[in-house]
């Protein structure tokens, strides 16, 4: 879908890629600068799995031996498969990464075990689930808070930690550019400019409260929410 310049879903992967002109967007800019900080720290023969990357193969350079699957048959995966029966052995992967995916599969503690049973012991997960984002495929089912997300992942995972990527006003920023640009859509009009400056509002007004990118305080959004966890060791 692709209104205004504002796209989702690009090449029917029936998941949100948050893009405007020019790029993606700061919220999501930001969310993978730290996920390549940690990709930069793996061992030198680390194996990572991207677990449905969707139509690229994102994070690959970044990583001493990388795996892409997707639940469909495409040119960028290196083997499709549902996410909850993935074809790896038992602890032997260092690193899972599984962006966008989980809001759009009926049963996501399913997903998590599955990934948790391929990590190696102490192994990484880094999983991330839109927040505030309008419902883009016909498959999506689930949005998440930061607590919501720490706690389906602490089931599963230890020392698990959620990262907020476009706090309240940044998030609102977002949907009123998105909702701005459907609008002129329907109306025929032009205002780009003025629709890309809702989200550098936002994100000026988070950087000066406490509050709005909160994981636990009241009347708060997120755009983007990141957990990272760490496999039992045993």
């Amino acid at each position: 879908m692709s209104v205004g310049g504002v796209t989702g879903a690009p090449g029917g992967d029936g998941r949100l890629v948050a893009r405007r002109a020019g790029g993606w967007t700061n919220a999501i800019a930001r969310r993978d600068d730290f996920i390549n900080e940690r990709l930069t720290h793996l061992a030198d023969d680390a194996l990572v799995v991207n677990v449905g990357c969707g139509v690229v193969r994102r994070f690959e350079a970044a990583c001493p031996r990388f795996l892409a699957t997707d639940l469909r048959v495409l040119d960028n995966v290196d083997f499709a498969s549902d996410a909850t029966a993935l074809p790896l052995a038992d602890g032997s992967v260092d690193l899972v990464l599984s962006l966008e995916l989980v809001e759009h599969v009926p049963e996501p503690a399913a997903v998590l075990r599955e990934i948790a049973r391929v990590l190696k012991p102490g192994g990484t997960v880094i999983l991330s689930v839109p927040s505030t984002v309008p419902r883009h495929d016909d498959h999506d089912y689930w949005r998440f808070t930061a607590q919501g997300l720490e706690k389906l992942g602490s089931r599963t995972f230890e020392n698990g930690e959620v990262h907020v990527f476009g706090g309240t006003f940044e998030a609102l920023g977002y949907l009123a550019e998105y909702y701005t640009a459907l609008s002129f859509h329907v109306l025929h009009l032009k205002g780009r400019r003025v629709r890309q400056l809702f989200p550098t509002v936002g994100y000026w007004l988070d950087r000066r409260t406490a509050w709005s990118s909160s994981r636990t305080a009241l009347h708060t959004l997120a755009f983007d929410l990141l957990f990272v966890g760490t496999a039992p060791a045993g």
